[in-house]
Protein backbone atom coordinates (compact mmCIF):
# COMPACT_ATOMS: atom_id res chain seq x y z
CA UNK A 1 0.00 0.00 0.00
CA UNK A 2 0.69 3.71 -0.68
CA UNK A 3 -0.06 5.96 1.66
CA UNK A 4 -0.75 9.39 1.56
CA UNK A 5 -0.84 11.86 4.10
CA UNK A 6 -2.56 15.34 3.75
CA UNK A 7 -2.97 18.37 6.09
CA UNK A 8 -5.94 20.41 4.74
CA UNK A 9 -4.99 23.68 3.49
CA UNK A 10 -5.51 26.81 5.34
CA UNK A 11 -8.60 27.94 6.86
CA UNK A 12 -10.72 30.44 8.72
CA UNK A 13 -9.37 31.28 11.56
CA UNK A 14 -10.99 28.97 14.53
CA UNK A 15 -11.90 32.00 16.78
CA UNK A 16 -13.29 34.08 14.48
CA UNK A 17 -15.56 31.92 12.85
CA UNK A 18 -16.52 30.32 15.88
CA UNK A 19 -17.26 34.26 16.76
CA UNK A 20 -19.73 34.81 14.00
CA UNK A 21 -21.55 31.98 15.03
CA UNK A 22 -20.27 28.98 12.69
CA UNK A 23 -18.37 25.97 14.31
CA UNK A 24 -15.60 24.42 13.88
CA UNK A 25 -16.56 21.52 11.56
CA UNK A 26 -17.72 24.52 9.16
CA UNK A 27 -15.01 26.67 8.90
CA UNK A 28 -14.17 26.57 5.33
CA UNK A 29 -10.68 27.11 3.58
CA UNK A 30 -9.77 30.63 2.78
CA UNK A 31 -9.45 31.63 -0.73
CA UNK A 32 -5.64 32.14 -0.71
CA UNK A 33 -5.96 28.77 1.05
CA UNK A 34 -8.24 26.97 -2.37
CA UNK A 35 -5.61 28.85 -4.80
CA UNK A 36 -2.15 27.29 -3.07
CA UNK A 37 -3.85 24.05 -2.81
CA UNK A 38 -5.00 24.26 -6.76
CA UNK A 39 -1.52 24.52 -7.16
CA UNK A 40 0.17 22.10 -4.68
CA UNK A 41 -2.93 19.35 -6.22
CA UNK A 42 -1.46 20.03 -9.80
CA UNK A 43 2.47 19.40 -8.88
CA UNK A 44 1.16 16.49 -6.40
CA UNK A 45 -0.62 14.83 -9.65
CA UNK A 46 2.57 14.10 -11.10
CA UNK A 47 4.23 12.72 -7.98
CA UNK A 48 1.59 9.58 -7.54
CA UNK A 49 1.20 6.66 -9.91
CA UNK A 50 -2.56 7.03 -9.35
CA UNK A 51 -5.04 7.39 -6.34
CA UNK A 52 -7.56 4.30 -5.72
CA UNK A 53 -8.90 5.98 -2.11
CA UNK A 54 -9.57 9.19 -1.54
CA UNK A 55 -10.28 9.52 1.80
CA UNK A 56 -11.19 13.18 4.07
CA UNK A 57 -12.16 14.00 6.99
CA UNK A 58 -15.58 15.09 7.52
CA UNK A 59 -14.87 18.67 8.55
CA UNK A 60 -15.62 21.07 6.07
CA UNK A 61 -11.82 22.23 5.23
CA UNK A 62 -10.69 19.01 4.83
CA UNK A 63 -13.34 17.95 2.53
CA UNK A 64 -12.60 21.03 0.15
CA UNK A 65 -9.03 20.05 0.22
CA UNK A 66 -9.37 16.77 -0.41
CA UNK A 67 -11.60 18.12 -3.68
CA UNK A 68 -9.17 20.11 -4.95
CA UNK A 69 -7.08 17.56 -4.88
CA UNK A 70 -10.06 15.17 -7.11
CA UNK A 71 -10.25 17.74 -9.29
CA UNK A 72 -6.55 17.70 -9.95
CA UNK A 73 -5.96 14.34 -9.81
CA UNK A 74 -9.27 12.82 -12.48
CA UNK A 75 -11.56 12.90 -9.75
CA UNK A 76 -11.63 9.66 -8.17
CA UNK A 77 -14.67 8.47 -5.74
CA UNK A 78 -14.14 10.98 -2.90
CA UNK A 79 -14.97 9.10 0.88
CA UNK A 80 -15.44 10.79 3.71
CA UNK A 81 -14.01 8.95 7.24
CA UNK A 82 -15.07 10.02 10.98
CA UNK A 83 -11.39 8.66 11.91
CA UNK A 84 -9.78 11.35 10.32
CA UNK A 85 -11.74 13.60 12.15
CA UNK A 86 -8.91 14.72 14.07
CA UNK A 87 -11.00 14.15 18.20
CA UNK A 88 -10.38 10.26 16.83
CA UNK A 89 -6.86 8.90 18.01
CA UNK A 90 -5.01 7.67 15.54
CA UNK A 91 -5.25 3.75 16.10
CA UNK A 92 -8.78 4.38 14.49
CA UNK A 93 -7.34 5.24 11.13
CA UNK A 94 -4.70 2.77 11.74
CA UNK A 95 -7.92 0.29 12.00
CA UNK A 96 -9.56 1.60 8.80
CA UNK A 97 -6.20 1.56 6.95
CA UNK A 98 -6.07 -2.33 7.55
CA UNK A 99 -9.25 -3.06 5.71
CA UNK A 100 -7.84 -1.40 2.63
CA UNK A 101 -6.64 -3.64 -0.15
CA UNK A 102 -2.17 -4.11 -0.26
CA UNK A 103 -2.21 -2.52 -3.24
CA UNK A 104 -3.84 0.38 -3.22
CA UNK A 105 -2.84 4.09 -3.65
CA UNK A 106 -4.77 6.02 -0.57
CA UNK A 107 -4.58 9.71 -0.42
CA UNK A 108 -6.11 11.43 3.22
CA UNK A 109 -6.95 14.58 4.69
CA UNK A 110 -6.90 15.59 7.60
CA UNK A 111 -5.91 17.69 10.49
CA UNK A 112 -2.82 18.16 13.24
CA UNK A 113 -2.21 16.46 15.91
CA UNK A 114 -3.60 13.37 14.16
CA UNK A 115 -1.61 13.09 11.29
CA UNK A 116 2.04 13.40 12.84
CA UNK A 117 0.92 10.87 15.56
CA UNK A 118 -0.23 8.67 12.64
CA UNK A 119 3.11 8.83 10.92
CA UNK A 120 5.24 8.64 14.70
CA UNK A 121 2.52 5.05 15.11
CA UNK A 122 2.88 3.78 11.32
CA UNK A 123 6.67 4.80 11.22
CA UNK A 124 8.16 3.75 14.34
CA UNK A 125 5.07 2.13 16.73
CA UNK A 126 5.42 5.31 18.50
CA UNK A 127 1.82 7.53 19.10
CA UNK A 128 4.63 10.70 19.06
CA UNK A 129 4.52 13.08 16.19
CA UNK A 130 7.89 12.09 13.90
CA UNK A 131 6.51 15.06 11.41
CA UNK A 132 4.52 18.04 11.92
CA UNK A 133 2.09 18.93 9.24
CA UNK A 134 2.41 22.36 7.87
CA UNK A 135 -1.22 23.60 6.22
CA UNK A 136 -1.53 21.68 3.29
CA UNK A 137 1.74 19.89 3.64
CA UNK A 138 2.47 15.64 3.12
CA UNK A 139 3.84 12.69 3.48
CA UNK A 140 4.18 9.55 1.08
CA UNK A 141 4.42 5.99 3.36
CA UNK A 142 4.78 2.67 2.03
CA UNK A 143 4.34 -0.61 3.31
CA UNK A 144 5.02 -3.77 1.77
CA UNK A 145 1.23 -5.43 2.13
CA UNK A 146 -1.61 -3.74 4.35
CA UNK A 147 -0.95 -0.99 6.50
CA UNK A 148 0.66 -2.16 9.75
CA UNK A 149 1.65 -0.43 13.00
CA UNK A 150 5.47 0.26 12.84
CA UNK A 151 5.53 -1.08 8.92
CA UNK A 152 5.91 1.91 7.18
CA UNK A 153 8.91 3.64 4.88
CA UNK A 154 8.85 7.32 5.08
CA UNK A 155 8.98 7.74 0.70
CA UNK A 156 9.15 11.31 1.16
CA UNK A 157 7.35 14.66 3.16
CA UNK A 158 6.89 18.17 1.76
CA UNK A 159 6.08 21.27 3.12
CA UNK A 160 3.23 22.98 1.29
CA UNK A 161 6.13 25.20 0.11
CA UNK A 162 8.03 22.75 -1.34
CA UNK A 163 5.15 20.89 -3.06
CA UNK A 164 4.44 23.80 -4.67
CA UNK A 165 7.57 24.45 -5.67
CA UNK A 166 8.17 21.11 -7.82
CA UNK A 167 8.38 21.36 -11.61
CA UNK A 168 5.44 20.84 -13.93
CA UNK A 169 6.19 19.21 -16.99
Amino acid sequence: MKLLLVRHAIAEEAETFIATGGTDAQRPLTEIGRKKMRKAANRLRLQLGRIDILACSPLLRARETAEIIARACGDPLLVERAELDYRYPPERVVDWLRQCPPEAWVVAVGHEPQLGLLTGLLLADLPKPLILFRKGGVALIEFAGCAEIGAGLLQWALTPGQLRSLKQD
